[in-house]
């Protein structure tokens, strides 16, 4: 079934003016017909996007995950807008990248070396989602911890990256390996892959059961919670070690190091373009 965009944007607005009457006199509608509309697009996704505090509106968790998925959506769609309409110079280096990597090694080298004039767009998703930005030419070169290869799309080695466990400040000691598995953990967007990767490298057995205190679609939300003293994390380096958070968590090391591979995306000749140069330069 195709989305409701048309209550979906009744939500939206709901949710940028604070309430369904706010909402009701900037979309020139009764509130009655606002409040069926949630309702109409609550049935419509089995599951409720308000709850009740009060007299207030409080998103529910399903509905902050919808909510923030529909801005990012029309942050992209704001930026298509623009470059369409605009008589822009110089055509834009469009990237797309899994987070840790992205944000705290490659875009910092990146922008050192971009020529002067040169405009950068810099799209953070996960894995799937770089491949998906890529195969409809959202972007031209994407970058991954994983070898995506599909009809058209090509992947080739861009460097590596560590993964380390991380733990607050205020946790001295290095965990024995026996107790690791029984940490509460602060997961994220495709942790998965990531704690994998670290318990393999480690030779320790996965838990039979995570115990999980807080998961975030952010890298940075769950480093946010690991620095307040709400549990561990398995984390790229780069970001337990970047300015925000190296004073705030602690990293451990329990053997030898977990190295990651990182690979670039794109099409065949994309990923001989000096592009393609530009982020190989950028992740050495």
């Amino acid at each position: 079934m195709l989305p409701d965009f048309r209550r979906l944007a009744v939500f939206r607005t709901v949710v940028a003016e604070g309430g369904v009457n706010a909402a009701a006199r900037a979309l020139h509608k009764s509130p009655s017909a606002v409040t069926y509309d949630l309702q109409q697009l609550e049935g419509q996704l089995g599951t409720p996007l308000f709850r009740r505090s009060g007299s207030r509106l409080v998103l529910t968790p399903r509905g902050r995950v919808l909510a923030a998925s529909i801005e990012r959506a029309y942050l992209d769609l704001g930026q298509a807008w623009e470059n369409v309409r605009e008589d822009v110079g110089a055509e834009p280096l469009r990237i797309a990248c899994v987070s840790g990597f992205g944000r705290y090694r490659l875009v910092p080298r990146l922008l050192t070396l971009l020529p002067e004039g040169r405009p950068l767009e810099v799209l953070f998703r996960t894995a799937s989602q770089v491949l998906a930005l890529l195969e409809t030419g959202r972007v031209s070169l994407g970058v991954s911890y994983r070898p995506l290869v599909t009809t058209g799309i090509a992947s080739v080695p861009l460097g590596s990256e560590e993964l380390a466990l991380v733990g607050p400040k205020t946790r001295r000691a290095t965990p024995r390996a026996a107790d690791v598995a029984a940490l509460p953990f602060v997961t994220y967007e495709e942790f998965e892959y990531v704690f994998f990767r670290w318990f393999e490298s480690q030779q320790l057995p996965l838990p039979s059961r995570w115990h999980r205190s807080d998961h975030f679609d952010e890298l940075e939300e769950a480093l946010e919670s690991v620095a307040q003293g709400r549990g561990w994390s398995i984390v790229p380096l780069d970001s337990a070690l970047g300015s925000a958070y190296r004073s705030r968590v602690r990293v451990h090391r329990l053997g030898r190091a977990c190295l990651n591979e990182v690979h670039l995306i794109g099409r065949e000749r994309d990923l001989r373009s000096e592009d393609a140069g530009l982020l190989r330069a950028a992740a050495g």
